[in-house]
């Protein structure tokens, strides 16, 4: 009867042994508000083979700052490597401004954790991926293609890239002198986003590329963040030289126009830059 308890009281422990879970291993999915019935259903993904105890979402804040939900503890626990969906009820009708800025809390052992989990309904529909490292000028750029499949009407305005390494250090970033593009990603398009080096780099490389929503208007949010793995250095660098060709000309609200002079106007070319331009008469 004594082994018998002894098992018992020793079982939960080995569920449990590590004490809290990294908040990386965290991905908020889905944000669900149906103002028809007053709920909003919030979808958030665990990688970490470790569940969660006592976790609920304390509440979420959109861009301009404003509480979209608030929430208590409804659930005793969750599973690892598995999706939760939180259900809340909301006092009014909410129209929120993304991205959202979600705040869930968890329990392990009397230790508690609050994880900042960003959600943007577009994150998808952006595609990043590395090109090369323009080693002819001072500071080194990473040249990175972006492309958008299609965005939500809540666009990633003013946004820019930063790029950070696993233990959290900025690697590189968009600065507004150099960038070619400050208003944000454009509908179903492919352009190249040039970040500036500010710290040395080691291949390979694993770190996380942050799409900052805001980040040229000094109001910076992250929106979504995507795994960056870069295996070995380019050898590809910037051929001053290259003769690029114009494939589109749009207004600064992305929409398609001709030449038009005194005007300023975005141009997109066939190797994925983006050009804001802007002939005097």
């Amino acid at each position: 009867m004594k082994k018998l308890l002894l098992i018992l009281l020793f079982l939960p422990m080995v569920g449990f042994g590590k004490m809290l879970i990294n908040c990386s291993s965290l991905k908020a999915l889905n944000f669900d508000v149906d103002n028809m019935n007053l709920i909003v259903d919030i979808s958030i993904s665990n990688t970490d083979s470790l569940g969660l105890q006592y976790p609920f979402i304390a509440y979420t804040l959109d861009y301009s700052g404003d509480t979209i939900q608030s929430g208590n503890i409804n659930l005793f626990g969750t599973m690892g490597l598995d999706t939760t969906v939180y259900s809340y009820s909301l006092s009014s009708q909410v129209n929120p401004i993304y991205p959202l800025s979600i705040f869930l809390v968890h329990t392990n052992f009397g230790v508690n954790d609050t994880c900042i989990l960003n959600y943007h309904p577009s994150c998808d529909s952006v595609i990043t991926t590395f090109a090369y490292i323009d080693s002819s000028i001072n500071p080194n750029q990473i040249n990175l293609n972006v492309q958008t499949l299609g965005l939500n009407s809540n666009g990633f305005g003013y946004g820019g890239f930063i790029l950070l390494n696993l233990t959290g250090d900025t690697i590189a970033f968009e600065n507004i002198n150099t960038a070619g593009n400050v208003f944000g990603l454009l509908q179903c398009n492919l352009e190249n986003r040039m970040l500036e080096l500010v710290q040395n780099i080691f291949f390979p490389f694993n770190g996380s590329l942050h799409l900052v929503s805001g980040w040229f208007s000094g109001n910076p949010t992250t929106s979504c963040i995507y795994n960056l793995n870069i295996s070995e250095i380019s050898t590809a660098i910037a051929d001053k030289n290259f003769k690029k060709n114009v494939m589109k000309i749009t207004g600064y609200l992305g929409k398609q126009t001709s030449f038009k002079k005194n005007t300023p106007l975005i141009y997109i070319f066939d190797d994925g830059t983006v050009e804001k331009k802007i002939t005097i008469d």
